[in-house]
């Protein structure tokens, strides 16, 4: 999933040219809050709604926009992973997506990439959700993926957040609703289960109990 393969065919960066008037008119139609404005097809900057709406609808973009060198870009082979943390810290709803010649080639918008996710087969695929909490250090993808199939289950896709304590939030998306003994195998090795989804045999507070017990024996 590279960034030239999730450009929007409907979308199109602004120009210097064009006016307020003319900007906010296709942000409406397209219904985008913001959108590249392209220079000879380099990026300029960002052209956010809230802002156009405070300008003379007359005014050209040149006229009121300045030139951003950090503008925000992505380059047409990078990874989706790689594009979505821009956009996040950029607070940014749309990014522009650039060639080799620095030349804006398209646009990628959240809509395109909630499509994307809805229709992998990580979202799509019937089997349970697992939530595991991670520390950094223990954190090995091959360790846990190995626990689960030794529990002949499949990992179809995982996806990392990071607490505030520092520690990681594994979401690990099976391929059956029977985890009840993968539940045990990562608790063996530390991996508490803090959640989980669409289980047939295993509810959070099941891990708590499971945990007494294995205090109790001292295992």
């Amino acid at each position: 999933m590279i960034a030239g393969s999730l450009v929007h065919d409907s979308l199109s960066p602004l120009r210097l040219t064009d006016t307020v008037s003319a900007a906010l008119e296709y942000m409406l139609a397209m219904r985008v809050s913001e959108l590249p404005v392209v220079d000879n097809n380099r990026l300029h900057n960002y052209a956010r709604a809230i802002n156009l709406v405070q300008e003379k609808s007359d005014l050209r973009l040149s006229e009121i926009l300045p030139f951003n060198p950090h503008a925000p870009q992505v380059g047409q082979q990078q990874h989706l992973y790689e594009v979505i943390p821009l956009m996040v810290a950029a607070d940014l709803e749309v990014m522009a997506v650039i060639n080799e010649q620095q030349q804006v080639i398209g646009i990628i918008d959240q809509r395109k990439i909630h499509e994307l996710i809805s229709q992998s087969l990580t979202y799509k695929g019937v089997g349970a959700v697992l939530v595991v909490m991670v520390e950094p250090r223990d954190f090995a993808p091959s360790h846990l993926m190995r626990l689960v199939e030794e529990n002949g289950a499949k990992v179809l896709g995982m996806m990392v957040n990071q607490t505030e304590a520092g520690n990681l939030l594994v979401s690990l998306k099976l391929n059956t609703t029977l985890v009840k003994g993968i539940v045990a195998s990562l608790s063996r090795f530390g991996f508490k289960t803090e959640d989980a989804y669409m289980s047939e045999d295993f509810r959070p507070q099941d891990n708590n109990e499971y945990e007494s017990v294995l205090r109790f024996f001292d295992i």
